[in-house]
């Protein structure tokens, strides 16, 4: 059976000095008791209260996606060179060992590192926007 903490509201009369378990609440990462005016669990170093994203992690998110679709256009862009770097191989090899379909398989592994290289960096600078500290609203 899972244990889990009841917690019942009982209203303070005058005089009464309030119990312990009234006086705390429960931190939603890591279960340990914290007063009940907490911001930041002790325990485990999360925010209690409503957290943003924050303006950096934003500003992350939008570059990893900027520069996905630079990288995106740039390939397009290599795609419609090499169109024509073809076209002069076929027109202008000298050397017989130098065929479209080599340029071809060249082209194509060129076009295949850009993109994985770019978006490898636009998947990580995602992963840096949700690693970024969040703050409470009321930080800023």
């Amino acid at each position: 059976m899972l244990a889990t903490a009841r917690t019942t509201q009982t209203t303070q009369r005058s005089g009464e000095i309030p119990s312990a378990l009234s006086l705390t609440q429960r931190c939603p990462y890591c279960c340990d008791l914290i007063p009940r005016e907490a911001k930041k669990c002790r325990s485990c170093g999360e925010w209690v209260v409503r957290t943003s994203g924050g303006v950096f992690a934003g500003m992350l998110r939008l570059a990893g996606i900027g520069w996905a679709i630079g990288t995106l256009l740039v390939a397009a862009g290599l795609w419609k060179l090499a169109e024509g770097v073809r076209r002069w191989v076929w027109l202008h090899a000298v050397d017989p060992t130098i065929t479209p379909k080599v340029a071809d398989i060249a082209i194509y592994v060129v076009i295949a590192l850009v993109v994985i290289r770019g978006l490898m960096v636009s998947v990580g600078l995602g992963v840096m926007a949700g690693l970024s500290p969040r703050r409470p609203r009321w930080w800023s």
